[in-house]
């Protein structure tokens, strides 16, 4: 095999330096061919198939067409007997006295109506002799004397020729003058009568019609592929879903479709298939055109399924051909990357230097990738470092540059407290007030980076909450309300810091104004919700808006809401699943509250 394709490369002076051109090249020789030969059978199997499930399909559907039609007709002609009895019954009635026939008469006329209407009949006609005739219709009844039966195609030749058993017409476009519709009527009629044996004068005659409408649903496709149609023994259509085409001769060419002892042949490039009915009298014929056979969905599958079996086999012989050269290759690389990937361990990339060291002249693509990959994953551990140091480096500067900022008038004005108290003789307050700052700026500076308890986060606020009402005029409150075991999950540090210093610069409206902050820490699912809120002026809705931009953001600005601007950018790795913000909530003259999601981090 190998020859053989070496050979067809050299004749046409190709060479397979590439994967494309090796797919390319190996699929044709293993595809190609059986593909042709799959696709020749499949097309032959399909069409069969769906030919045989179509005939199937289609002589069940015309027996149960025959059986519904068939037990119609019977019906009606059993009830020709029972209207004939009725008329015989009216025959034998003497004539006089008058007022007896007359009763006789309209017994059989009520009970010949109760007939018609119990089995829905579209329309009876009684022919009658003139001396036994005395009401002309009602109730769907015409009673009419014998010259009138050429008015519905029928004479009393006919009539004699069939004798005493029913036989059945179709009408097209038939007028009944006594009907509630003046619109002529296509009908199928079952004509009987009775003839005097002795004197062959005929005593009575008449027709029960049904519309053909009443068949033309059941005629009708279903898929709209195929028509069908009822024929007698002449070959004219007598039922047929298009009114137009009744009476009308079926053409078949040579075939006729009562002597042929067939009921599936083709005809003009359509499927013929017939059911008899009411006793070979009629025939039910049915026509598929075979461009809907070949269109079948059945020959899309088998052909799908083939000829996916087809190239799953010649996949499998060509992976085998190939698999030193091409799928070792490509599984190495595979399982080099979904290692890399999954472990930080770099020892996996030395399986990639058989590729990479390959002559540039013999490289294809999958080893030129290979190469690529091995660099780009160095490249990318080297540069994750330099950004990793690089953000670490700006994050400790971002808080450095916080604490720094912390407001120089808190600081001067607690040593003016201090000051006052120890001149006011108010040594212990001095005292106290000196240690409250020392433990504040120490809590504040030592180890930045570590994160705290939250207990230990709420005792600096604390401190800052102490020293800071030394130094203002106005009432300052707050309150902590925590969870049982909360305090021992952890926080960044310098978090409620900012929110605390907000409220007490900017949430009162004067110096006399008394101000309550409220710190509530508490579980939620499996998160820690913090929500700082105070009882101040609120927060102009401008500003509010400004505010609410920057947290959704992630903005600093360094001058402007820096404090809690940073605080946010600082927790972005510490929010819970579904927040990436502190949420901000403001109603001037009531107060303002920010709320945060964050993690459940235990040490």
């Amino acid at each position: 095999m190998k020859k053989i394709i070496r050979r067809i490369l050299r004749y046409f002076n190709l060479k397979l330096n590439t994967v494309y051109k090796k797919l390319v090249c190996l699929t044709l020789v293993c595809s190609l061919a059986p593909l042709t030969l799959i696709s020749g059978i499949s097309y032959y199997m399909a069409y069969s198939i769906s030919k045989d499930r179509t005939i199937d399909s289609i002589c069940y559907t015309n027996e149960q067409i025959a059986l519904n039609i068939t037990n119609r007709m019977e019906q009606v002609e059993d009830l020709s007997n029972t209207i004939s009895f009725y008329l015989y019954s009216l025959f034998q009635a003497p004539m006089d006295p008058l007022s007896g026939y007359l009763q006789a008469y309209s017994r059989s006329k009520n009970n010949i109506s109760s007939v018609k209407n119990t089995f829905k009949l579209f329309q009876i006609n009684i022919f009658l002799p003139e001396d036994h005739l005395i009401s002309t219709s009602g109730n769907g009844i015409d009673i009419l004397p014998f010259q009138k039966l050429t008015d519905y195609n029928m004479t009393e030749d006919k009539l004699y020729e069939a004798g005493a058993r029913s036989f059945w017409a179709a009408n097209k476009d038939l007028k009944f003058p006594q009907a509630f519709s003046q619109v002529p009527k296509s009908v199928i009629t079952c004509w009987s009568s009775y003839r005097n044996i002795y004197t062959g004068k005929l005593n009575y005659a008449f027709a029960c019609h049904i519309q053909l409408s009443e068949f033309s649903d059941i005629l009708v496709s279903p898929a709209g592929t195929s028509s069908s149609y009822v024929i007698d023994k002449d070959n004219r259509i007598i039922m047929h879903s298009d009114n137009s085409k009744i009476n009308t001769r079926l053409e078949m060419g040579n075939i006729n479709l009562w002597e042929t002892d067939k009921n599936t042949f083709i005809s003009n490039k359509s499927l013929i298939i017939t059911q008899p009915i009411m006793k070979d009298s009629m025939l039910l014929v049915t026509q598929v055109p075979l461009s809907g056979i070949r269109q079948s969905s059945n020959f899309v599958l088998t052909f799908l399924l083939i000829s996916t079996l087809s190239i799953i086999v010649c996949a499998v012989l060509l992976s085998v051909f190939v698999s030193k050269t091409f799928t070792t290759r490509l599984k190495t690389l595979s399982n080099v990357m979904g290692a890399t990937k999954a472990s930080e361990n770099r020892e996996i990339l030395n399986r990639l230097q058989p590729m990479m060291t390959r002559p540039e002249t013999g490289k294809d693509e999958i080893d030129r990738l290979a190469g690529i990959f091995h660099n780009m994953v160095l490249d990318n551990d080297k540069y994750f470092k330099q950004i990793l140091n690089m953000s670490l480096q700006t994050e400790k500067l971002k808080f450095q540059l916080l604490q720094s900022q912390i407001n120089p008038h808190f600081l001067f004005n607690t040593l003016n407290t201090i000051i006052s108290c120890q001149a006011l003789g108010k040594i212990e307050l001095a005292q106290q007030t000196i240690t409250n700052l020392s433990r504040f700026y120490r809590e504040l500076l030592h180890d930045p980076d570590k994160l705290i308890p939250i207990e230990e986060e709420l005792h600096t606020a604390e401190l800052y909450l102490k020293l800071i009402c030394l130094s203002k005029s106005n009432p300052i409150t707050w309150e902590f309300k925590t969870d049982d075991g909360i305090q021992n999950f952890l926080i960044c540090k310098f978090v409620l810091q900012p929110f605390i210093e907000n409220a007490v610069i900017h949430a009162v409206a004067d110096s006399s104004s008394p101000l309550h902050i409220e710190i509530a820490i508490r579980y939620e699912e499996d998160a820690i919700l913090i929500q700082i809120s105070d009882n101040g002026v609120g927060i102009a809705k401008d500003q509010r808006e400004e505010i609410r931009e920057t947290l959704r953001l992630h903005k600093v600005d360094y001058e402007k809401h820096y404090g809690i601007g940073n605080v946010n950018v600082r927790l972005i790795p510490y929010f819970a699943a579904g927040f990436d913000y502190i949420i901000l909530e403001s109603h001037e003259g009531i107060g303002t509250a920010f709320t945060i999601h964050l993690k459940q981090i235990i040490e």
